[in-house]
Protein backbone atom coordinates (compact mmCIF):
# COMPACT_ATOMS: atom_id res chain seq x y z
CA UNK A 1 0.00 0.00 0.00
CA UNK A 2 2.99 2.32 0.63
CA UNK A 3 4.73 2.24 -2.71
CA UNK A 4 0.59 2.37 -4.45
CA UNK A 5 0.13 5.15 -2.57
CA UNK A 6 3.77 6.87 -3.02
CA UNK A 7 3.97 6.56 -6.77
CA UNK A 8 0.90 8.37 -6.63
CA UNK A 9 1.34 11.36 -4.12
CA UNK A 10 5.59 11.96 -5.16
CA UNK A 11 5.07 13.43 -8.58
CA UNK A 12 1.89 15.47 -7.46
CA UNK A 13 4.11 16.52 -4.52
CA UNK A 14 6.93 17.26 -7.14
CA UNK A 15 4.83 19.10 -9.03
CA UNK A 16 3.42 21.40 -5.89
CA UNK A 17 7.08 21.86 -4.47
CA UNK A 18 8.80 22.93 -8.29
CA UNK A 19 5.68 25.35 -8.75
CA UNK A 20 5.84 27.23 -5.30
CA UNK A 21 10.39 27.16 -5.50
CA UNK A 22 9.75 28.65 -8.57
CA UNK A 23 8.10 31.58 -6.85
CA UNK A 24 10.88 32.29 -4.11
CA UNK A 25 12.78 34.80 -4.73
CA UNK A 26 16.56 34.45 -5.97
CA UNK A 27 17.92 37.29 -4.48
CA UNK A 28 17.61 35.96 -1.40
CA UNK A 29 19.91 33.09 -2.43
CA UNK A 30 22.58 35.35 -3.59
CA UNK A 31 22.81 37.52 -0.38
CA UNK A 32 23.08 34.58 1.55
CA UNK A 33 26.13 33.20 -1.05
CA UNK A 34 27.68 37.04 -1.09
CA UNK A 35 27.68 37.19 2.48
CA UNK A 36 29.33 33.69 2.17
CA UNK A 37 27.12 31.24 2.99
CA UNK A 38 28.02 27.67 1.69
CA UNK A 39 25.28 25.85 -0.64
CA UNK A 40 24.43 23.80 2.10
CA UNK A 41 23.51 26.48 4.63
CA UNK A 42 21.50 28.64 2.15
CA UNK A 43 19.59 24.92 1.70
CA UNK A 44 18.90 24.83 5.17
CA UNK A 45 18.87 28.12 6.75
CA UNK A 46 17.03 30.31 3.86
CA UNK A 47 15.57 27.91 1.39
CA UNK A 48 13.77 25.65 3.88
CA UNK A 49 12.43 27.96 6.38
CA UNK A 50 11.16 29.84 3.01
CA UNK A 51 9.59 26.51 1.74
CA UNK A 52 7.45 25.46 5.07
CA UNK A 53 4.76 26.63 3.35
CA UNK A 54 4.66 24.60 0.16
CA UNK A 55 6.17 21.47 2.01
CA UNK A 56 3.00 21.37 3.98
CA UNK A 57 0.86 21.96 1.43
CA UNK A 58 2.11 19.22 -0.57
CA UNK A 59 2.41 16.84 2.32
CA UNK A 60 -1.44 17.85 3.46
CA UNK A 61 -2.98 16.63 -0.28
CA UNK A 62 -0.39 13.51 -0.24
CA UNK A 63 -2.24 12.54 3.06
CA UNK A 64 -5.67 13.28 1.79
CA UNK A 65 -5.17 11.17 -1.14
CA UNK A 66 -4.15 7.94 0.38
CA UNK A 67 -6.71 8.52 3.40
CA UNK A 68 -9.45 8.97 1.30
CA UNK A 69 -8.52 6.54 -0.87
CA UNK A 70 -10.99 3.27 -1.81
CA UNK A 71 -10.11 1.99 -4.72
CA UNK A 72 -6.62 0.73 -4.12
CA UNK A 73 -7.13 -0.20 -0.42
CA UNK A 74 -10.17 -2.40 -1.26
CA UNK A 75 -8.23 -4.24 -3.45
CA UNK A 76 -5.19 -4.59 -1.83
CA UNK A 77 -6.17 -4.99 1.85
CA UNK A 78 -8.01 -8.22 4.05
CA UNK A 79 -11.07 -7.82 6.12
CA UNK A 80 -8.84 -7.62 9.16
CA UNK A 81 -6.34 -5.34 7.55
CA UNK A 82 -8.95 -2.57 6.07
CA UNK A 83 -8.26 1.17 6.52
CA UNK A 84 -10.40 3.61 7.19
CA UNK A 85 -12.46 4.60 3.87
CA UNK A 86 -12.69 0.98 2.51
CA UNK A 87 -14.31 0.43 6.00
CA UNK A 88 -16.90 3.27 6.12
CA UNK A 89 -17.95 2.23 2.30
CA UNK A 90 -18.58 -1.77 4.13
CA UNK A 91 -20.14 -0.03 6.79
CA UNK A 92 -22.80 2.36 4.55
CA UNK A 93 -23.46 -0.94 3.20
CA UNK A 94 -24.67 -3.17 5.77
CA UNK A 95 -28.03 -3.47 7.66
CA UNK A 96 -28.78 -4.77 10.98
CA UNK A 97 -32.37 -5.45 9.61
CA UNK A 98 -34.53 -4.55 6.27
CA UNK A 99 -33.11 -2.65 3.25
CA UNK A 100 -32.29 0.66 5.29
CA UNK A 101 -28.55 1.22 6.35
CA UNK A 102 -27.64 1.89 9.66
CA UNK A 103 -27.29 6.16 9.26
CA UNK A 104 -26.51 6.17 13.19
CA UNK A 105 -23.76 4.28 12.85
CA UNK A 106 -22.82 5.23 9.83
CA UNK A 107 -22.64 8.95 10.94
CA UNK A 108 -20.89 8.41 13.96
CA UNK A 109 -17.83 6.34 12.08
CA UNK A 110 -18.04 9.17 9.24
CA UNK A 111 -17.48 11.95 12.22
CA UNK A 112 -14.38 9.54 13.44
CA UNK A 113 -12.83 9.82 9.86
CA UNK A 114 -13.17 13.26 9.23
CA UNK A 115 -11.48 14.31 12.65
CA UNK A 116 -7.57 13.49 12.05
CA UNK A 117 -8.27 15.56 8.79
CA UNK A 118 -10.41 18.25 9.93
CA UNK A 119 -7.44 18.46 13.41
CA UNK A 120 -4.60 18.30 10.58
CA UNK A 121 -6.55 21.59 8.45
CA UNK A 122 -6.60 23.32 12.28
CA UNK A 123 -2.67 22.54 12.94
CA UNK A 124 -1.61 23.83 9.83
CA UNK A 125 -4.10 26.29 8.26
CA UNK A 126 -1.47 29.18 8.53
CA UNK A 127 0.72 26.96 6.53
CA UNK A 128 -1.97 26.41 4.02
CA UNK A 129 -3.28 29.85 3.37
CA UNK A 130 0.55 30.77 2.81
CA UNK A 131 1.07 28.13 0.48
CA UNK A 132 -1.94 27.98 -1.77
CA UNK A 133 -2.12 31.66 -2.07
CA UNK A 134 1.89 31.94 -3.08
CA UNK A 135 1.45 29.93 -6.25
CA UNK A 136 -0.92 32.83 -7.06
CA UNK A 137 0.65 35.49 -7.37
CA UNK A 138 3.08 36.29 -10.48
Amino acid sequence: MFVTYLTFALPFATWVMVTYLRGLPLEIEEAARIDGARPATVLLRIVLPLSWPGIVVAAIFSFLQGWNDVLFSSVMTSPSSRTAAVALSVLSSTQDTGAVPVYGRMMAASLVCAAPVVLLNLVFQRYLVGGLTAGGIK
